[in-house]
């Protein structure tokens, strides 16, 4: 009996590993496998996030949120991407006035918004992303991505994304890391 339930166990941990989030099949991801990663829970004990071990990782909160600000130092900027994960309290609704709130931020930093659409992360309602443009002098890339979590929390992430090449790849390995999120209230 208990060799059947660690074979069926071994099986739907095998299955859910290799199973695509509706965001990485969105952006046509292939499903990489990051290594070397450690678990991060933020401040407040709100989420955590698998991110390579070789990455400079801070933590920082707030009264009104809790963040994880990642990036891989060891890399040229223009070679990787930084990300920010942040659990936040707030209402957050997917309204007309909320896209359109957004869209006028994003004109009012002269980024160009290149793909965006609802979706759901991790079973909630989410809303993300992308813009490009120029900051800092360097061509820029910013995947975003906005989940409600319940009428008083919701989670916010960005990656940030510099130069010109693998700009797709870098994307998809910042979804990789954001699907290792995992929800604790």
């Amino acid at each position: 009996m208990k060799s059947t339930l660690y074979i069926l166990s071994l099986l739907v941990m095998f299955i859910s590993c290799t199973k695509q989030s509706e965001l990485s099949k969105t952006f046509n991801c292939n499903t990489s496998k990051i290594k070397n990663l450690e678990v991060y829970t933020d401040f407040k004990n709100n989420f955590k996030i698998s991110i390579p071990t070789n990455w400079k990782t801070q933590l920082y909160y707030n009264d009104f949120q809790s963040e994880i600000f990642t990036a891989d130092t060891t890399k040229q900027l223009s070679e990787t991407y930084i990300i920010d994960a942040a659990f936040n309290y707030g209402n957050l609704e997917f309204s007309n006035e909320f896209y359109k709130k957004t869209d006028s931020i994003i004109a009012l930093s002269n980024f160009q918004k290149v793909k965006s659409d609802t979706l759901k992360f991790k079973s909630k309602p989410a809303y993300y992303y992308v813009v490009t443009g120029t900051k800092k002098g360097f061509t820029y890339n910013q995947f975003n991505l906005l989940v409600k979590l319940s009428p008083e929390t919701y989670f916010t992430a960005y990656s940030e994304i510099y130069g010109i090449n693998t700009i797709d790849e870098r994307i998809c390995e910042s979804i990789t890391l954001l699907n290792s999120i995992e929800f604790l209230q």
